[in-house]
């Protein structure tokens, strides 16, 4: 039968005979010191590492201290080099692999003077390599090498490779492949599409060959997502990972290995270059019979136990014309089979384990690790068209949480994509500049007073009486009387103490999660004496405990607006943006503001009642409590109320007043803890004001006494004044926008 061309160039041209090559190692001028090393050998004298010996007629050198696996070479003449390194490096299977590869395929093989830089000046020469090129990168974060896997095939590798255009006659464009991560074993299907199921049954193809694997890695592809995909992995028990978006390099060797065979394929001659899918098992064999640079050993034998015969191979045996071998008994064949696949998984272990090390001392020399807390904003590097220079840097996003050394889950806010794990070499740190300012607020001149915190806490001895109550100007002394016999009933309603609620308790939610943990801002020596000021008030008081959590989140002292006196006071507060960017939102409404003024608009008399540190009366839940730990530089700490600056705060607030005001919205509203109430006649007023100090006193609410005002004809709420038929922005602001 004829061989179609393509099959006759598989092993190139045809060689020189056994004759031809004895007469060339016997008179070739760059082998006279190898004749003469076998002269002495022959009379019992030893030099060098290699001895050199005539056997059969040709000329062979060896290890004097072989390695398991090693054989004896055959010394080639100078005439006869330039078709072995054709064999070893141009045709198909040898698939045009790079200097060292050639050199591991020969170096088993043949032998002669200065080998390895003749095999390094064939292939810089090779036309065909240097017409495909090769480009480089720059490392970013330290290198993270992958677990050493012993077992072949328990985990492994897959991609597409394409589409490869034009397509081949039998109309394949693609290429799925799938690397062993134990022996680097490569498979390679031709496919004409990637659909979830034409991948699928290749794949299946593939594993009922070599076994089921435990793990698979791949990237985000459509197909590998697929809920095609994902039920073959359950159905068959297989772990499935993914890579982060757009970094391949956690999938380095299908990526790699993906780059040969590119290189392969680009290697092939014009004619042939469309018929790759028939000839891939030939590009396949190229790879799979020299050793791998990791490994120290080549994938046909950490698979088989036992190196296969190729073309050079073949030519050796050609040449040496080897005896019939004795047969082995199958009993000890499969002993040693399984004896030499044990060594060399072992050796193989090691020799990864070592060049893993040694390339990640090198990759790390430039490199920086870069770390990113939960909260924190930062850029996205995404390609927006496949030309790398049209890359571009969006955001910026909250960091959701910290997935491993090297990667994030980051909230993008997208419909399409709204999480997603990305490497930190596609990140970048978003710097905010309102940041600089959340830590103190002050001018030169209250720098140089240190003016004391507030006492907000402080127990008041008057807790109980309604003595601080503001009442009306315009009401009559009877009128002051009878407000003023109402509030008693309820006094102690009226504290400086926050009440305790029983009606509810405040929830975090943040799924499944993993702790945040925020470092300590920088702060001067009096905002440090400030907060330790404010925290042993509130250890005092109850609002905080001592903390063992593993969530931290800094604090911070906010300004407050200035008093009547011109004073500044500051807020303690805990920057809880870390936390907040891992909760889930509780989709609660709050009132519109502009609806809850109208409602006061109309009224004669209005009363209004703030209530005392609102947020710290209601409860934590018991497994929400960790969640809420701030770290000062004294401490770890943790609240037992509900504390500002929690995401869903005002929710559940909301929540809690709309159900303590509950079917007295007639004459009440709430914005938060800014409560009012409000009548058309005083008699009515009278009522309201009862049944609205009723309801909080039941909840277990408290109010502070010198904010509550009393049968008001205006009021200021929620920014506007308000009362007496008429709705009016304040002043202040109206000066603000004129100014502004």
């Amino acid at each position: 039968m004829e061989l179609e061309p393509y099959q006759v160039e598989l092993l190139g041209p045809g060689g020189p005979s056994r004759e031809e090559l004895c007469k060339g190692q016997e008179t070739c001028p760059s082998l006279e010191g190898l004749r003469q090393q076998a002269a002495e050998e022959s009379k019992g004298k030893k030099n060098g590492t290699h001895r050199v010996y005539w056997e059969d007629g040709l000329l062979y050198t060896e290890a004097r201290d072989p390695k398991p696996g090693a054989t004896r070479r055959v010394v080639v003449p100078q005439s006869f080099r330039e078709f072995i390194l054709t064999l070893a490096h141009d045709i198909p299977l040898a698939g045009h692999l790079g200097q060292t590869k050639t050199w591991e395929r020969l170096v088993n093989h043949f032998y002669w003077p200065n080998m390895s830089q003749k095999v390094k000046e064939f292939c810089l020469s090779c036309p065909t390599c240097q017409a495909s090129g090769k480009t480089g990168g720059h490392p970013k974060a330290p290198l993270i090498p992958l677990p050493v896997v012993g077992v072949p095939f328990e985990r492994v590798g897959v991609d597409i490779v394409g589409p490869l255009e034009p397509p081949t006659a039998s109309g394949n464009m693609y290429i799925l492949v799938v690397v062993d991560h134990a022996t680097r074993y490569p498979e390679a299907i031709p496919l004409r599409s990637t659909t979830a199921p034409a991948v699928a049954k290749a794949l299946i193809g593939i594993f009922t060959r070599v076994g089921f694997p435990k793990e698979v890695v791949s990237d985000r592809g459509t197909n590998f997502m697929s809920a095609y995909l994902k039920h073959m992995w359950n159905e068959y028990g297989v772990t499935y990972k993914f890579t982060t978006p757009y970094h391949p390099q956690t999938n380095g060797l299908v990526e790699r290995f993906n780059k040969t065979l590119k290189g392969m394929i680009m290697g092939l001659p014009e004619k042939l270059k469309r018929r790759w899918d028939v000839l891939l098992p030939c590009l396949l064999f190229a790879y799979r019979e020299v050793p791998q640079k990791g490994v120290g050993f080549s994938p046909f034998e950490l698979l088989f136990g036992h190196p296969v015969r190729g073309p050079l191979a073949l030519v050796k045996e050609g040449w040496e014309r080897p005896l019939h071998e004795p047969k082995q008994d199958i009993v000890d064949y499969v002993l040693g089979l399984r004896s030499s696949m044990a060594e060399y998984m072992e050796k193989a272990s090691k020799n990864l384990e070592a060049s893993q090390q040694l390339q990640k001392f090198w990759y790390d020399q430039k490199a920086a690790m870069v770390e990113f807390q939960p909260g924190q904003k930062v850029w996205v590097l995404e390609p927006v068209s496949p030309r790398a220079l049209q890359d571009r840097w969006s955001g910026p996003y909250p960091i959701l949480e910290k997935k491993s050394q090297v990667t994030y889950l980051v909230d993008l806010g997208t419909s399409r994509s709204p999480k997603r794990v990305i490497h930190v070499n596609l990140l970048k740190l978003f710097h905010d500049r309102t940041d600089v300012n959340l830590l103190m607020v002050t001018d030169e001149e209250q720098e140089a007073e240190s003016e004391p915190l507030p006492d907000l806490l402080s127990s008041d001895p008057k807790d109980g009486s309604v003595d601080g109550v503001i009442y009306s100007d315009t009401l009559s002394g009877q009128q002051q009387a009878d407000c003023r016999k109402v509030l008693q009933q309820f006094a102690e309603l009226f504290s400086l103490t926050p009440g305790q609620t029983h009606l509810c308790t405040h929830d975090v939610d943040t799924g499944d999660s993993m702790p945040v943990k925020n470092k300590i801002f920088r702060q001067s020596d009096q905002v440090k004496e400030s907060i330790k000021v404010e925290v042993h008030k509130m250890l005092e008081l109850g609002v905080i405990e001592q903390s063992d959590s593993p969530w931290a989140s800094p604090v911070v002292l906010v300004p407050k607006p200035h008093t009547k006196e011109g004073k500044r006071e500051m807020r303690f507060c805990v920057d809880y943006r870390g936390l907040n960017s891992v909760t889930k939102t509780d989709a609660h409404p709050i009132p519109r503001a502009d609806e809850l003024i109208d409602k006061l608009g109309a009224a004669k008399f209005l009363s209004t009642f703030d209530l005392t540190a609102g947020y710290w009366q209601i409860k934590m839940a018991p497994g929400a409590k960790e969640k809420t730990a701030f770290s000062t530089p004294d401490g770890h700490y943790q609240f037992i109320v509900m504390p500002f600056g929690l995401k869903n705060a005002p929710a559940t607030f909301q929540r809690l007043v709309n159900q303590v005001l509950a079917g007295l919205e007639s004459f009440s509203a709430a914005y938060l803890d800014d409560i009012a109430v409000f009548s058309s006649t005083w008699q009515d007023h009278l009522v309201h004001l009862k049944k609205v100090l009723k309801a909080l006193q039941s909840a277990g609410l408290s109010s502070k006494a010198s904010k509550c005002q009393i049968g008001q004809g205006t009021v200021v709420y929620l920014g506007h004044l308000v009362g007496g038929g008429q709705v009016q922005p304040l002043q202040p602001k109206i000066q603000t926008i004129r100014t502004g």
